[in-house]
């Protein structure tokens, strides 16, 4: 009876061993910080890419068609 409340305490005592080393583990920190990273740099991108579409299509590109037609027409 002795050695199967042993055999018993010992896997009890592994699995709170476990779980405690996967409650402390931190490794995963880095893909997180990775993570929001890469957001921030996709949602500048886009922002950056909206302003610039923004600008020539307003400002740059009506003025090139202008001077085409300027040296054409």
């Amino acid at each position: 009876m002795r050695k199967i409340t042993t055999c018993i305490r010992n896997k009890a005592d592994q699995f709170i061993i476990r779980a405690r080393m996967a409650v402390s583990n931190q490794r995963g920190d880095f893909y997180i910080s990775d993570a929001v990273k890469i957001i921030i740099a996709v949602v500048l991108g886009a922002l950056l890419l909206a302003a610039l579409t923004l600008i020539f299509n307003d400002t740059v590109i009506p003025r090139i068609t202008q001077e085409i037609e300027g040296l054409f027409g």
